[in-house]
């Protein structure tokens, strides 16, 4: 779970100092790269939070834009993010007293787990490599095959030509 919390200001010319605008709205777009689904993707106001859980590792791409009411605004805007990231299926203590040892089990071998996933992931990575890897020997030795072919066909009908007038050389045709 990654929660995000925010903050914009706006430059004041007048004050010579960053203020925070009310009126000011918040565009939030969180997307899960590389296949580009949208988590989140709202407006908000000038100050807040957001959180989005990922069903997946990985990078995910954060993006907060500031949207004013005028068409013209040059106003500079600032805008501060705190990120803060937690595991929503750890909270528990492992050290804490009372705790019986089937849970101490039950917990280890959630880890294990976790650790078994992990490989299985990497695994189907390397996998993928190496399928990657193996149709692209396929498909040169599929050209390779159709190269010979060719040559070969060449060859052919160079001899057969050769031969014809050879013979006819030779008058023995």
């Amino acid at each position: 779970m990654v929660i995000g919390i925010y903050k914009s200001e706006q430059f004041s010319a007048a004050q010579n100092q960053w203020i925070e605008n009310e009126d000011l709205k918040i565009e939030i777009t969180v997307e899960e790269l590389p296949q580009g689904h949208k988590i989140v993707d709202t407006k908000s106001k000038s100050s807040g939070r957001f959180t989005f859980t990922s069903t997946e590792s990985g990078d995910h791409a954060i993006c907060l834009s500031a949207s004013s009411n005028s068409w013209f605004d040059s106003s500079k805007t600032k805008i501060t993010l705190d990120m803060d990231f937690d595991d929503p299926t750890d909270h528990h203590d492992h050290n804490a007293e009372g705790v019986s040892d089937l849970v101490k089990r039950v917990h280890e071998l959630n880890e294990r787990v976790e650790d078994i996933q992990i490989e299985q992931n990497a695994q189907r990575e390397r996998e993928k490599d190496f399928r990657d890897q193996s149709e692209l020997t396929n498909s040169r030795v599929v050209w390779w095959t159709i190269a010979q072919l060719i040559v070969l066909g060449v060859v052919c009908f160079w001899q057969m030509h050769y031969f014809k007038n050879f013979f006819m050389a030779k008058k023995l045709v």
